[in-house]
């Protein structure tokens, strides 16, 4: 490792990578966090990986060329805690960096909901108020594709990893005096789920598509899965961001109109042209479909009643939420409390399993399930 400080510095080889890794091993820990740049591909590319230990933490350069095989492995490994803050995105990219499929995972963010902080806080707010700890935000414009980095930019992305063990014990502590500890090592048990860091089903991305207050029928969301699936398809083909082959408005204008009309995109020369063939072509075939082969509307429509009682969930599973210190949005969306209101007997409802179901999903399944 090139040292700006004793234990810190760039890490521009496999040796060096290697030897952080063994230090995880050794202590059973291992914080990551990722800088990268999403610009024109449709990856983001990734400049630095953050990683650290109790003892030593370093920034991968992701641009020099070796291979990551070791933190691939140290992701995968069980005996390793790996710790991030809002991680879901950096294990993705993680994941399509290193190879290693992630287990073992402390989110910071996520416990901080159960040791009685907001949901969704960002790092820096968290480190203050847990742990006293300010950070300062003076690279924040910082193009971590460029070298070289200078030693200020350097322990500035270092400094998003080397607190996070700290972070972590504070926390835990707290969610121990709050007795909450049993309910957040439930949670986190869905970062060992593989699926949650592969790619798209292209068959299922239709339902991410925003359509707003456009009318769309059966027929239409037919539509919008064929393009939403052909969108994806060609930006992963082409190496573009998926918007830059057709925005959501586009795509949602033909699951209305039943054909390809504004085209909104950033694709160059032939590119488009092919794409617009493509997109016709598609909307043809969707039209063409059996009445049964037909999708259904994803975004289910409730009676008054069943909205009337979802809102008095709501304000009930908020007053919980303060009564027992975890952040009510952690506990259940709206969405979630609605859909279990309309149906109790759902055993795929968050509501219904788990800590959630004994803690406040069968009161709310008896107070304000509707029939």
């Amino acid at each position: 490792m090139d040292p700006s400080v004793k234990g810190e510095g760039m890490i521009r080889t496999a040796a060096d990578l290697e030897s952080v890794c063994a230090c995880a091993r050794d202590e059973g820990i291992l914080s990551l966090d990722t800088e990268f740049v999403w610009r024109s591909t449709y990856r983001p590319q990734l400049g630095l990986v953050q990683v650290g230990t109790r003892s030593v933490c370093g920034a991968v350069d992701c641009l020099a060329g070796f291979s990551p095989a070791s933190l691939g492995a140290a992701l995968a490994d069980p005996s390793i805690v790996k710790i991030l803050h809002d991680a879901r995105q950096d294990l993705t990219h993680l994941r399509h960096y290193t190879g290693g499929t992630p287990v073992n995972v402390f989110d910071t963010q996520l416990a901080a909901a159960f040791a009685g902080f907001q949901g969704g806080i960002g790092l820096q707010k968290l480190l203050f108020e847990a742990i006293d700890v300010g950070l300062p935000k003076t690279e924040t414009l910082t193009d971590w594709m460029r070298r070289p980095l200078s030693d200020a930019q350097v322990k500035y992305a270092l400094d998003d990893v080397r607190y996070l063990p700290a972070l972590r014990d504070e926390l835990l502590k707290r969610c121990d005096a709050l007795g909450t500890r049993a309910w957040l090592e439930e949670d986190l048990k869905k970062y060992d789920d593989p699926s949650l860091y592969a790619d798209y089903d292209p068959e299922e991305v239709w339902k991410r598509v925003k359509t707003g207050r456009r009318r769309i029928d059966g027929r239409g969301y037919a539509v919008l899965r064929a393009v939403a699936a052909l969108r994806e398809e060609l930006a992963q083909k082409w190496n573009v961001p998926r918007n830059w082959a057709g925005d959501d408005e586009s795509l949602a204008e033909m699951a209305e109109k039943g054909k390809v009309g504004h085209f909104a995109h950033r694709l160059r020369g032939g590119m488009a042209d092919v794409a617009r063939a493509k997109y016709e072509k598609a909307v043809e075939s969707a039209l063409a479909l059996p009445e049964d082969e037909l999708p259904e509307n994803p975004r289910p429509h409730y009676i008054r009643e069943v909205l009337e009682a979802s809102d008095e969930a709501i304000a009930w599973l908020r007053a919980k939420a303060d009564a027992i210190h975890v952040d009510a949005g952690v506990i259940a969306s709206r969405a979630t409390v609605t859909a279990f209101v309309d149906n109790v007997e759902d055993e795929t409802n968050p509501l219904a399993h788990g800590w959630r179901a004994e803690v406040v999903g069968r009161e709310i399944a008896t107070r304000f399930g509707v029939e």
